[in-house]
């Protein structure tokens, strides 16, 4: 099962002699036992990509799934957000917010809705590639929440949250990226 931001699995191995091996978020860093700080005083943010700080391979449902079975997978996979995806390729986002705001207009129907009326359209995506400070000014641009990460043959191969950026990146900028997607709401 995908993780969803802020959910990471941290596991230990014994493989290093001087150190542990620490497998945070598909990266390993070669740690001193003693001091985490060590390991992470050698960790460059500006050098880090969409590949490094995605949630690879989130929980994804079709075009045609039904509003309750992509609330099974918010509460599931504990997240927020699900990509919408026809043959591997995104073509909508449904959020928990989308599904909150229809109960209002579609009451006792909801849960049987097709996911294609309720999902965002208009995908917004970047490569592993792209680099943090891309990423961060994408989500600024565009007032969003979430990016997706698709494959040179637009392909999702993750999504990102601000949630996945903030231990990466200076408050300031984190703030600034928040502010923006506030003033689009």
């Amino acid at each position: 099962m995908a993780q969803c931001a802020w959910s990471r699995s941290y596991e230990r191995s014994a493989a290093a002699k001087t150190g542990l091996k620490l497998a945070l978020d598909e990266r390993i860093f070669v740690a001193n036992p003693l001091s985490r700080e060590s390991a992470m005083s050698n960790y460059d943010p500006a050098q880090l990509t969409a590949a490094d700080v995605m949630t690879a391979a989130p929980r994804t449902c079709s075009p045609f799934s039904t509003v309750l079975e992509a609330v099974l997978i918010f509460r599931d996979a504990d997240c927020g957000a699900v990509p919408v995806i026809k043959d591997g390729t995104p073509v909508g986002l449904l959020t928990d917010r989308d599904v909150a705001l229809a109960v209002a207009d579609h009451g006792d129907n909801l849960t049987s809705l097709p996911v294609s009326e309720l999902m965002s359209q208009g995908i917004v995506s970047v490569t592993p590639e792209t680099t943090l400070s891309e990423i961060i000014d994408k989500l600024s641009d565009k007032g969003i929440r979430r990016l997706l990460v698709v494959d040179g043959k637009s392909q999702l191969v993750g999504i990102i949250g601000l949630a996945d950026l903030a231990p990466h990146v200076p408050n300031r900028s984190l703030g600034h990226a928040v502010t923006e997607v506030i003033e689009h709401a």
